[in-house]
């Protein structure tokens, strides 16, 4: 009877361990107007939103094992912690003093990881030569190992941590490839074995690493400079994976998170063999659903598709609308004049509509400008020729589009018809010789 009535009292109390729940508290100094705060959760892939309620953010969570998670609120702060589901947290953020701390029995850690001084590698590191942009990577490396032994923490998460280290202190250098290439305006470069071998070494095709944020955005550069050779990037992409990557949540996230972003920016046309693949690869129901909501947005901005329309002011605050412009086809440029590349398309826009005037087609550019005044005054410098618009940078018409970056060129046929809903740039030649064949039409 004892020994029941023991294990009885054991069992609620075990019963009574696992319900109780760790509590996370984020105290927010100037809280933004209904911004909430989001929490990633690297392991399990779970994002939570949280209210701000008079500065205060609370999150009470027992179903999960401990694990690093990525924190954002808004554009104001992110920050890496480790949240483990018996320890509280409260944590106090300024970000306008760039101030945070931690407090509760997960604070020791969690200071560690947002007040650590860790040593990053810089954009222009990559102008060294092999030799020494390798030995700087290295030295990063071991400065961050450094700082981590000299801040006493637990053993656990101390072999974790060391793991995080490697793919956060070495974050550029699969980046180094194209980086240098650009950085000292070379035609071409090979990296050497010497360097290569090095990359391949870092790059482990390990999916339990996906736990770490950092590993996410180093293995997918990793792969691509491996991978793109110059070729069709989808198609080097699939022959490398399936060559070298045999690790099934590797392989998937790298295919999700390449097929998504590629399908999202420019759509769905000449992309099956991309989409096969992504189905072949990725099973994730939450991963899947979100890829076909994409394509189906796509769907409706095929060639041939009745083009979503816009109605917005000139510089003189005359409405123009797509429909007054049916009769000509129409060359749309989406841009804003913060936007570097935008600015130079610019001088290839003009030579196009100084190479077409008096043809069957119109020069419109939307401005996405939140400042109309810069663009006011942009326009009112008068070498910017064509139909200029500002639409703003929330357009139902962006929205429709599936516009994620800038410049962005789209085409529709004298019907207001799409011809293209991701049209080549007017610095390609492709974009004449596109115009030639719709207008002999």
């Amino acid at each position: 009877m004892n020994k029941k009535r023991i294990l009885g009292a054991a069992l609620a109390l075990f019963t009574a361990m696992s319900m109780s729940a760790a509590t996370y508290t984020f105290k927010i100094a100037k809280p933004i107007e209904d911004m909430k705060l989001q929490i990633h959760w690297c392991t399990s892939g779970e994002k939570s939103e949280l209210e701000v309620q008079n500065g205060v953010a609370i999150l009470s969570k027992n179903d999960f094992t401990a694990q690093y998670v990525r924190v954002y609120y808004g554009r104001a702060f992110a920050m890496n912690l480790y949240l483990e589901p018996d320890k509280d947290l409260t944590v106090d953020c300024n970000a306008e003093a760039r101030e945070f701390n931690c407090t509760g029995a997960a604070a020791t850690i969690n200071n560690y990881l947002i007040k650590s001084p860790f040593a990053v590698l810089g954009f222009n590191a990559t102008a060294k030569e092999e030799a020494d942009f390798i030995k700087s990577s290295d030295s990063v490396y071991n400065a961050n190992l450094a700082l981590m032994k000299s801040a006493n923490l637990p053993a656990y998460f101390v072999k974790k941590e060391e793991q995080r280290l490697l793919f956060k202190s070495y974050v550029m250098f699969p980046l180094y490839k194209s980086y240098h290439t650009y950085i000292k305006k070379l035609e071409d470069y090979t990296p050497t074995a010497l360097y290569m071998n090095k990359l391949k070494e870092l790059a482990v095709m390990d999916g339990n690493f996906l736990g770490y944020a950092e590993y996410g955005d180093f293995i997918m550069n990793a792969v691509s400079c491996q991978a793109f050779q110059g070729g069709d990037r989808a198609k080097e992409l699939m022959a490398f994976m399936d060559a070298n990557v045999k690790d099934a949540k590797v392989k998937s996230y790298i295919t999700n998170a390449y097929a998504y972003d590629v399908v999202s920016r420019s759509g769905l046309d000449g992309k099956d063999e991309l989409i096969a693949y992504f189905r072949k690869n990725v099973t994730d129901r939450k991963l899947v659903e979100k890829f076909d909501a994409i394509c189906k947005q796509w769907e409706g901005l095929k060639a041939g598709c009745p083009s979503p329309s816009f109605n917005a002011p000139d510089i003189n605050g005359k409405m123009v609308s797509l429909e007054s412009l049916k009769g000509k086809y129409v060359y749309i440029d989406v841009w804003a004049t913060w936007c570097g590349p935008c600015r130079g398309e610019l001088p290839y826009m003009t030579k196009l509509e100084e190479q077409y005037a008096g043809k069957d087609i119109h020069f419109v550019g939307l401005s996405c400008d939140s400042n109309k005044s810069a663009w006011e005054k942009r326009i009112q410098k008068g070498d910017i020729k064509g139909i200029q618009l500002c639409i703003g940078p929330n357009s139902d018409f962006m929205q429709k589009y599936l516009v994620k970056g800038i410049p962005r060129f789209i085409l529709l046929d004298r019907e207001g018809k799409i011809v293209n809903a991701n049209a080549p740039r007017p610095s390609d030649p492709k974009t004449s010789q596109l115009f030639e064949q719709l207008l002999e039409k």
